[in-house]
């Protein structure tokens, strides 16, 4: 492998020397786990922020049909007058 920057060299060398690797596969390895790196920040980027997305679920969730027209008391049970 040709390397022209002296400290990226021994970088590389100490690196490939670490992990039992080629020069070239450590180089390789490196450069992936980089690139996955930038992919994921560059997504997170994209996506709107968390509060932005959980209003948004909050708004759907707001706007479903109420299905159940028990009141609270009764769907969770807790009525005290029945309780002896």
């Amino acid at each position: 492998m040709n390397i022209k920057d002296p400290k990226v060299h021994a970088m590389a060398k100490e690196l490939a020397k670490l992990t039992g690797r080629s020069m070239t596969e450590a180089v390789k390895l490196a450069v992936e786990q980089a690139l996955q790196e930038a992919k994921a920040q560059q997504k997170q980027a994209q996506s709107p922020p968390l509060g932005e997305r959980l209003n948004a679920i909050a708004l759907r969730c707001a706007a479903l049909p109420d299905i159940d027209s028990r009141s609270r008391e009764e769907i969770l049970n807790t009525d005290l007058k029945s309780s002896s």
